[in-house]
């Protein structure tokens, strides 16, 4: 890029809306696509647009998620000329605390931009599912000479209510913002990807931000209209913030689905594979027996049975006679012999016993008991390291905790109920 150019991600969402997957790792840092992370996208994004300097702002359960960064070496991030550095927040100093919003995260690490004294400042997500040439976007940046440039994709107008949506005259210019409202105004959606003047942000979060005004959403753009010029840059492409159980399985089965705009292969998505050793894994084993149908199955899985439409993180097995249909299986799962998974998301390292079944494919509504907002789409979902014996059926809508052993299941599960 011929201008100098900081990303800031926003990294420290908590992601309660993703349950279980998400309550002991950063929303970022959830795996996709059987050997990505969520945030491998957005940094995907930033190495391809030639941006040289990231600052990270992590703060909910951050571990998972610096491991996975490291320094930047997988996405060209690391040496003399480039640097990815992790913001967490200045716990124990004067005047500073835990992150209250985006544009609180941004005023912390102020000490971080004035020492590179960027020319503009793209403030990013680290939690969407998308293909962006953000040096597109900075060429409409700089030739409207605004302020602020905002990123916007259009939505259905039933989905408005989800988001903060723009209204545009002219060129792009944006005249009104609302966040998040029952009020339809339009369906030009927030992507979350911000494009400051350097000097603006750094005037903008000083003014709202000692003011109790921490969000760029609810608080900092909206004002900034009648005094700043802000334009929205349309995108056309695959984008989706994958907040909610639904929204992210749906994205994993986009992942196989040719026609959706998610295209691995094409975007080139780099990820650190140092992980659980994965770099380690050998080929995929597909025994002569097993049967496999769009889906993506990665290194070190071993496939005796059935997978369609499905994706497996590295090191699941599928024992003969199992079947694996419509579901996203994480890192080490064992599908045991004649088991069942069905329309259902498990996290890392869970056993399905010998012939237990998981999920009734044909319930696609109704809501689980304890989290209605969470799972009401009829995927079932398991935690990290669980265990079920054999011959148990476990329904619809339902929620399985996290390192719950074979006991815990002394009889079936019905639809819609939890057991954590």
């Amino acid at each position: 890029m011929s201008h100098r150019v900081v990303a800031m991600l926003l990294a420290g969402g908590k992601g309660s809306r993703l349950n279980l997957i998400a309550a002991k790792r950063a929303k970022p840092a959830v795996p996709f696509a059987g050997l990505f992370r969520i945030i491998d996208f957005t940094l995907t994004n930033v190495m391809q647009s030639g941006i040289r300097h990231v600052g990270v702002m992590t703060q909910y359960r951050p571990t998972s998620l610096m491991e996975h960064l490291g320094d930047g070496e997988s996405w060209d991030l690391s040496g003399r000329a480039s640097r990815l550095k992790v913001l967490p927040p200045h716990i124990g100093h004067g005047g500073s605390d835990w992150y209250k919003g985006t544009a609180d995260a941004v005023f912390q690490n102020l000490r971080f931009l004035d020492n590179l004294q960027p020319d503009h400042v793209l403030v990013l997500s680290g939690d969407h599912i998308y293909h962006m040439r953000y040096d597109e976007m900075l060429e409409q940046h700089v030739s409207t000479r605004a302020d602020l440039t905002m990123a916007a994709l259009e939505v259905p107008w039933e989905d408005t209510s989800r988001f903060g949506v723009m209204v545009t005259a002219g060129q792009g210019e944006v005249t009104r913002f609302v966040e998040k409202s029952p009020e339809r105004v339009s369906n030009l959606a927030n992507m979350g990807v911000y494009l400051f003047r350097y000097s603006t942000l750094v005037d903008e979060v000083r003014r709202h931000c000692p003011e109790g005004r921490y969000d760029f959403g609810a608080h900092v753009i909206p004002d900034m209209l009648e005094r700043r010029r802000v334009y929205a840059h349309r995108f056309q492409g695959y984008w989706r913030d994958v907040g909610t159980l639904d929204s992210y399985w749906a994205a994993n089965m986009d992942a196989l689905d040719s026609h959706s705009g998610l295209d691995l292969d094409r975007w080139r998505v780099r990820t650190n594979l140092e992980g659980r050793g994965q770099v380690f894994h050998p080929p995929v084993t597909i025994d002569g027996e097993a049967r496999v149908s769009n889906s993506l199955v990665s290194r070190g899985c071993r496939i005796q049975g059935t997978v369609k439409d499905s994706v497996l993180s590295p090191g699941v097995q599928v024992m003969p006679g199992a079947v694996v249909q419509g579901s996203v299986v994480m890192h080490d799962c064992v599908i045991g012999e004649g088991a069942r998974v069905q329309r259902a998301i498990l996290d890392k390292d869970v056993v399905v016993g010998n012939r237990t079944r998981l999920c009734r494919p044909d319930v696609t509504d109704g809501a689980n008991v304890d989290f209605p907002s969470h799972l009401s789409g009829g995927i079932t979902v398991v935690g990290k390291g669980t265990r079920f014996p054999a011959g148990r059926t476990i329904g619809a809508n339902v929620l399985v905790g996290t390192g719950l052993d074979e006991e815990a299941f002394p009889t079936d599960v019905p639809d819609g109920q939890s057991v954590v």
